[in-house]
């Protein structure tokens, strides 16, 4: 089966064999269709993306040569003078007709989709093998290029999510001596990233290590505010608190063989999945700067006690079709979602 990596170094191989992708511009030719995911690229924008917005008179012949050799290596054992399948010609450009499962970058986002709604022990095990995949950044050979980048800060941050969710299923499968390297580690990479240091601090309480979660919070809390100039979200400062005065009330489980209780059951990130893992339900412990809301997993009702969340962000069901039904255009269409506005609003 072909397959084919972009999480990291362009490369393929075909049952075994490796695959011969040719020269820079040939190969930009095939990761430039992989960052369309599918979709149609004309080749206008081929030869302006390859040639970096400067094409030679005879860019468009030079382009049918790339995707005449690229397809000789991608299907070697294609007869002669029959139609190509996997690079296929569409008006008014070419696509890749490929397997969810033949190319890397494909392959971890539906692990991790899976991974979002999996019980604890399945979702680590989807995680473990899921990351395994990345052997440097995406589209490592093409991070300056205009149309690579994207796709490839798509992937980053889908990686941020997987390495939080990664985190959170070793919390709730009992191994928070696993999680706090783990976080440790989100934390020190991304320091800007709110789950990250949530975890961490869940980690070290799992762990028996009351005062590390204390500083961590309150480290936490320094960094947003010295960087972003806005104080921590409700998530962090709700869970100093329980910290400091021992609640479980926003807590839903306990680590066995400890005495501090954990948030290692339903414990997700904050990127691309609610509190209960329902990628429908978007999570509200993630923003930081003066964001509504209660911490994930925690809703008051009206007489103070804490009860089960099922609709943590309310009153924007319009504004959130509108963004879902852009991004679904923006994957098929190629161009990206902007969403601006004033922190807070």
């Amino acid at each position: 089966m072909l397959r084919i990596r972009v999480l990291g170094s362009l490369g393929a191989d075909d049952g075994g064999r490796r695959v011969e992708l040719g020269t820079p511009r040939q190969r930009a030719v095939l990761a430039l269709l992989i960052a369309a995911r599918g979709g149609v690229v004309s080749v206008d924008r081929i030869t302006d993306a390859v040639w970096r917005g400067a094409p030679p008179d005879r860019a468009t012949v030079s382009l049918h040569t790339y995707v005449s050799n690229l397809r000789r290596s991608l299907e070697p054992g294609r007869p002669p003078r029959t139609p190509a399948t996997v690079l296929v010609t569409e008006p008014p450009g070419y696509a890749l007709r490929l397997s969810p499962d033949a190319v890397d970058a494909w392959r971890f986002e539906a692990r991790v989709r899976r991974a979002r709604t999996a019980v604890a022990e399945e979702a680590r095990a989807l995680l473990a093998e899921a990351l395994g995949w990345w052997q440097g950044p995406a589209f490592a050979e093409h991070t300056d290029e205009a149309w690579a980048r994207p796709e490839a800060t798509r992937l980053n941050a889908l990686l941020a999510e997987a390495r939080e969710l990664a985190v959170a299923a070793d919390l709730n499968t009992e191994r928070p001596a696993e999680a706090v390297p783990a976080a440790e580690l989100l934390v020190w990479e991304s320091p800007l990233r709110e789950e990250g240091w949530r975890l961490l601090a869940l980690a070290q309480w799992a762990c028996g290590r009351q005062a590390d979660a204390l500083a961590s919070l309150r480290g936490a809390a320094r960094v947003l505010r010295e960087e972003l100039g806005c104080a921590p979200g409700p998530a962090l400062a709700e869970l100093e608190s329980a910290v400091l005065d021992g609640r479980a009330d926003v807590l839903r489980g306990q680590v066995p063989g400890s005495a501090v209780p954990a948030s290692v059951v339903a414990v997700a990130p904050s990127v691309g999945g609610g509190t209960d893992g329902r990628p429908d339900e978007p999570d509200t412990s993630g923003g930081g700067c003066d964001q509504p809301g209660t911490p994930a997993g925690v809703v008051t009702s009206h007489d103070g006690e804490p009860r089960t969340a099922t609709a943590l962000f309310v009153g924007r069901a319009g504004e959130l079709h509108a963004v879902e039904a852009a991004a679904h255009a923006a994957r098929r269409l190629g161009g990206v979602v902007l969403v601006t506005g004033e922190a807070g609003v």
